[in-house]
């Protein structure tokens, strides 16, 4: 297998700094815990001037960061805008002197948390509804909102809040997340987000031979256990709990606010909550690939450059002490950086039981058909074996 170089790229309001990028570029997506969402996404890159030149950087300018696939193509990692920018004497001589200029950029959800929203009262709407409605106001590039909504929020009064908070709990009251793109939009993925993606696509199975073994760790604690849960929407509570669970684990709740407004899907809600945490879940610490390695193949290569929030991933022949079994789980937050001719990705994620959710005939799709089925056979008379 011919070595691989990521060609990264860094160009600042449209200038390209690659030539003198330094061996630190690092950007960071996501979350840490499935039970938050996404914060804003960031990048950190280190600028050699030795030319004792003016780059002109100012914040605010954007920011696009590239690399190139095993095919070199080239795939955009990271856009954002600046928010930061250090300087640093590195040398000073006879020759010449260099210095370090450090820029820090940040995706769009930084912009949404600066746009004040709400100010004109919102009708009852289902959750996909809404988030458009939130993300248009913030005028932030809307990437994808998964359609149709799971959930109905009730009428809200004007009230106004900023972009990011009123969008991230409208998100967490449906028990989905928003997520920025790499290319710099915003992004609604609703609960049966990731049930839908495994159906169509399954899991991208990751070698253990991949991943960097040093330090990783699992973790199974009675401390991510919910076995009693108290829901609050428009017009009420409902409740739901494990009896079992409590028996072994004792009673352990909690309290959530909603703004929903059907007394059956917030009951939906409450009993999805404690079926998730009833028992715990072993979760795998965040695991380190070197990308560029010439174990990792061409095809799981490109595919991982294409990492996003919600990527289902599997890692089998796991060390016996971590876990005993094939591990399925899904991206929740990443690091990816990289120099010359190296190319690290860090992955988070949380275990697979945690984000599956039962299939509704609203999120099925109009075109699938019974196959392999004769036309005399009866529903009575079908045998499902």
């Amino acid at each position: 297998m011919a070595s691989y170089d990521p060609h990264g790229t860094v160009t600042i309001n449209g200038t390209d700094f690659t030539s003198d990028t330094i061996n630190s570029v690092s950007i960071s997506y996501g979350r840490t815990s499935i039970w938050e969402q996404s914060r804003t996404g960031y990048a950190r890159i280190e600028i050699l001037n030795k030319s004792d030149t003016n780059n002109n950087f100012d914040v605010n300018q954007s920011v696009v960061i590239t690399i190139k696939n095993s095919a070199l193509v080239t795939k955009t990692i990271f856009t954002g805008k600046i928010t930061n920018i250090d300087a640093v004497m590195n040398g000073v001589g006879y020759s010449g002197e260099a210095a370090i200029q450090t820029i820090t950029a940040v995706g769009p959800f930084a912009d949404m948390a600066r746009k004040i929203v709400g100010a004109t009262p919102y009708p009852a709407e289902y959750d996909d509804v809404r988030m458009t409605r939130i993300l248009t106001e913030t005028g932030v590039t809307i990437g994808t909102v998964d359609t149709p909504g799971d959930y109905k929020l009730a009428a809200r009064s004007a009230s106004t809040t900023d972009g990011y908070s009123l969008s991230a709990s409208t998100a967490q009251m449906a028990f989905g997340y928003i997520y920025e793109g790499t290319d710099g939009s915003v992004n609604y993925a609703n609960e049966a987000h990731r049930t839908t993606y495994v159906q169509t696509y399954g899991y991208m199975t990751i070698p253990e031979s991949y991943i960097l073994w040093q330090g990783i760790s699992s973790n199974r604690s009675v401390n991510n256990i919910l076995n009693y849960v108290t829901l609050t929407y428009d017009s009420g509570t409902v409740t739901q709990e494990d009896t079992s669970s409590q028996g072994i684990f004792g009673k352990i709740a909690s309290s959530v606010q909603t703004q929903l407004a059907i007394a059956g899907e917030a009951q939906i809600q409450a009993n999805r909550y404690v079926n998730l945490r009833s028992y715990p879940q072993t979760s795998l610490s965040s695991f380190t690939m070197p990308l560029a390695s010439s174990v990792v193949s061409d095809a799981d290569r490109d595919a991982l450059i294409l990492v996003s929030m919600g990527m289902p991933i599997s890692v089998s022949g796991l060390p016996v002490p971590l876990s005993v079994s094939t591990y399925f789980g899904f991206v929740e937050g990443w690091n990816m950086s990289f120099t010359r001719n190296q190319l690290f990705l860090t992955l988070t994620t949380s275990d697979s039981t945690l984000s599956m959710t039962p299939t509704r005939w609203q999120d099925v799709s109009a075109s699938l058909i019974w196959s392999a089925v004769g036309p005399t056979v009866t529903w009575a008379a079908y045998d499902f074996q």
